[in-house]
């Protein structure tokens, strides 16, 4: 087995320069981008590093995207908060899939930069285990390797003999740390085949493409609102919560033709105990003037008016996770915007703030549709 990393960012900094996410409906980056790829790639690719809306397990595991220009390779990763640790580390987890077989005895090789942003470990390192194996029970595999990841962006590899077969069609590479308590971001993966370094070789540059929220539709009365710093787009948000179903479903009536329904079937919860988080993906400045706008209906509701009720904050992401911009309201039984005008009281880097919606508290459906976060231009 092998393992390398390279002591800085520069060592590796052009091996990924594909956009940033998958395409909102899950599908595989363009043939001829990957080919393109592949050709300036030691050994074969055998996934597709434009994809990170990879499966992610865990009791305690809130996983989420992260889409900026800074983070090294594509501008893209995945954000991994274990709330808490567990006694095995591979009870939280995701798992990075493979798009061509494996054959035995061939070496197979994964690279991907990473970051810690807390961990309770004693050198403040996180912690995962990468393994390369079948996602079928008894989940066979080979090749693991435990990392220490730093609190700068580096480049990692694990590289090992394919001891069995892996196939394309449950074949993985699966990315474990449920043994600490951590929040740990993972950019895009390349795995190959056939070289036992990936970065080693030198740099690989691929022409970079822009960052497209996928199917960007802005209501006309937003229009001129500001800059957007999130993705209104609901394929990279957070749901989930307590109590209570979340239901993501087509709605053509709304823009962006998406919402999630939220219900509560019982009276006497707290209003946190649903949930969705909508990352913040531009940085934010002390007094800059920002406009949120949420699109939702009510369905039903046990309120005597029959409105929903909901409420929103903006949160940091990292310790000590203050927040602002605090409301509630009601939500009518028409698609309707609400709009939330706010100041922000202190920095925020890229992916360092994110808006919490609130669904709980009474028996009630309301659907969320898009949800955009503006940064008022100043001479507006």
């Amino acid at each position: 087995m092998k393992i390398t990393r390279a002591k800085s960012i520069a060592a590796a900094a052009s091996i990924l320069a594909l956009a940033g996410l998958a395409p909102q409906n899950g599908a595989a980056q363009d043939n001829a981008q990957l080919e393109a790829l592949d050709e300036q790639l030691p050994g074969d690719l055998v996934n597709d590093p434009s994809r990170i809306d990879w499966q992610s397990y865990g009791a305690d595991l809130d996983a989420s995207s992260v889409v900026d220009a800074s983070i090294p390779g594509g501008g893209a990763a995945r954000r991994f908060e274990i709330k808490r640790a567990a006694e095995f580390i591979y009870t939280a987890g995701t798992n990075v899939p493979l798009t061509k077989s494996v054959n035995r005895g061939d070496t197979v090789t994964v690279g991907f930069y990473a970051r810690t942003l807390e961990a309770d470990t004693d050198d403040g390192k996180g912690v995962l285990r990468v393994r390369f194996q079948r996602n079928v029970e008894p989940y066979p595999g080979f090749g693991e390797e435990t990392l220490s990841i730093g609190r700068d962006w580096e480049w990692y590899e694990v590289s090992a003999p394919a001891e069995q077969r892996l196939r394309s069609t449950d074949g993985i590479v699966a990315v474990q740390f449920g043994r600490t308590r951590q929040t740990i971001e993972i950019g895009q993966a390349i795995v190959v085949t056939g070289a036992q370094s990936i970065a080693g070789t030198g740099p690989v540059t691929v022409a970079a493409a822009s960052f497209d929220i996928p199917e960007l539709e802005m209501p006309s009365s937003l229009e001129g609102t500001g800059t957007l710093i999130n993705n209104p787009s609901q394929s990279f948000w957070k749901f989930g919560g307590s109590v209570g179903s979340y239901e993501t479903r087509e709605e053509r009536e709304i823009w962006m033709m998406q919402a999630t329904r939220f219900a509560i079937a019982q009276e006497g919860t707290q209003l946190t105990d649903l949930a969705a988080t909508v990352p913040i993906n531009q940085a934010i400045t002390e007094g800059d003037d920002l406009v949120i706008a949420i699109a939702a209906r009510t369905v039903s509701a046990s309120t005597e008016d029959g409105r929903a009720v909901a409420a929103s904050r903006i949160q940091g992401t990292l310790p000590p996770f203050e927040s602002f911009a605090a409301n509630r309201f009601s939500v009518g039984p028409d698609w309707q915007l609400i709009k939330i005008a706010t100041k922000a009281p202190r920095n925020y880097s890229p992916g360092g703030a994110e808006l919490e919606l609130y669904f709980g508290g009474t028996q009630q459906e309301i659907d969320l549709g898009p949800v955009y976060v503006f940064k008022v231009d100043p001479e507006q």
